[in-house]
């Protein structure tokens, strides 16, 4: 009789190790399976002055990853899951990429059920026409899921324009990237001396040499007439007689 209480007391003993297990495996599975729930819905909004011709873009449906679905599918494109949690998949940029040649922006609100009953709303911003790929940008610390969005830029791949345009957007081929114009090389002395020369023989032609003067000659030959009558006078007066004197 003893024997058979001592073995009751066991199988008890380890029923409720064993229930206790289980609703360990339980409490830790929860936050993992909240955390894998994808969005609910997400609306489309922006685009630079009067927004979309059609208004607001709204999808709704299972966003869960792997679904399949345009929501699903619509989140993987533009990384929402790198995003949102540490361990997301890659594509990441450290650090925001150049303003220039990015186009429109777009706004994508995700929405997330959570534990309270309530929705979770993230914001997103989407260039999806900038040259080399379309860009999203998240902010990070919203609330999400029981947590706060990690944040920042994700270079996204062009499946992302073409899901949007798909969607509803405008049909417009990526922005091509402007290259910096090239920096003419420096000259050297001896080019740097003889290049204002060159330009201006480039330019326009050479001025035709002026014709010499005439009046230099005209006074030079003026003062050597002078000069020579002006002695002929003086020995022509050496040469005459004097006036004869009476004794």
């Amino acid at each position: 009789m003893q024997r058979l209480t001592h073995r009751l007391r066991r199988r008890r003993t380890r029923r409720r190790v064993l229930a206790m297990l289980v609703l360990a495996l339980l409490l830790a599975v929860v936050p993992t399976a909240a955390q894998a729930k994808g969005a609910t819905g997400a609306t489309i909004s922006g685009g630079g002055s009067g927004g979309l011709p059609g208004g607001p873009i709204s999808l709704k449906g299972d966003g869960e990853p792997g679904s399949g679905t345009n929501l699903a599918n619509l989140a993987q494109a533009a990384g929402v899951w790198a995003l949102l949690f540490e361990d997301g998949p890659g594509g990441e940029l450290a650090s925001a990429p150049a303003s220039a040649n990015r186009g429109p922006r777009y706004t994508i609100t995700w929405i997330f059920p959570n534990g309270a009953g309530t929705e979770d709303k993230v914001r997103q911003s989407v260039w999806p026409y900038a040259a080399g790929g379309p860009l999203t940008f998240m902010a990070s610390g919203q609330p999400v899921l029981d947590a706060t969005t990690k944040g920042g830029w994700f270079q996204a791949a062009d499946n992302l324009r073409q899901s949007l345009i798909a969607l509803g957007l405008p049909s417009r081929e990526p922005l091509t990237a402007t290259s910096p114009a090239t920096p003419a090389a420096p000259a050297t002395s001896a080019q740097a001396g003889s290049a204002p020369a060159q330009a201006a023989s480039d330019q326009a032609p050479a001025a035709p040499d002026p014709a010499p003067a005439v009046w230099p000659r005209v006074a030079v030959g003026l003062a050597l007439l002078l000069a020579v009558a002006g002695g002929a006078l003086v020995l022509r007066r050496r040469s005459s007689p004097g006036a004869a004197t009476t004794p």
